[in-house]
């Protein structure tokens, strides 16, 4: 399998990735689709059906909920992992901020995907857990910092 060495330097360092092999790496970029965006280009918004998962590999994102800023988003981050586990709408509005390049994974794909492998899946849920718990630790954080 050949995966480009430019590509293969970002994707080490995606925490979503971390402990695959690279076949199993392979598998999500093969199912995935790299795409670009412009600045102000608006992803999905609030109330959305969730049918993607974003993996941001270049650029920058902005999260909104209601009009009030939620966070930015760098390189290497997901977006979108909430909706496809839980399949409720997107709870927020995701806008390029910096012309982007992303890889979008299809919710039905990554069932598929997730399913074949077991230990694949137990991986990834476990990245993704770790992702959304820092979320929210950096949450509770900012919010003892507004009392």
């Amino acid at each position: 399998m050949n995966i480009n060495p430019k590509v293969l330097k970002i994707i080490e360092k995606v925490p979503f990735f971390q402990g695959l092999s690279l076949n199993q790496v392979h598998q999500f970029l093969t199912a995935g689709q790299m795409v670009n965006y412009q600045k102000n280009s608006i992803l999905c918004k609030e109330g959305d059906k969730s049918m993607n998962m974003l993996i941001l590999l270049a650029g920058e994102l902005i999260i909104t909920r209601k009009n009030k800023e939620l966070t930015n988003v760098t390189p290497v981050e997901i977006v979108g992992e909430m909706g496809l586990i839980t399949g409720h709408p997107r709870s927020a509005q995701v806008e390029v901020t910096k012309d982007a390049t992303l890889i979008l994974i299809n919710k039905m794909k990554f069932e598929v995907i997730l399913k074949r492998d077991v230990m694949m899946a137990a991986k990834i849920y476990r990245n993704m857990l770790a992702t959304l718990c820092s979320r929210l630790r950096e949450g509770n954080e900012l919010l003892s910092l507004e009392n």
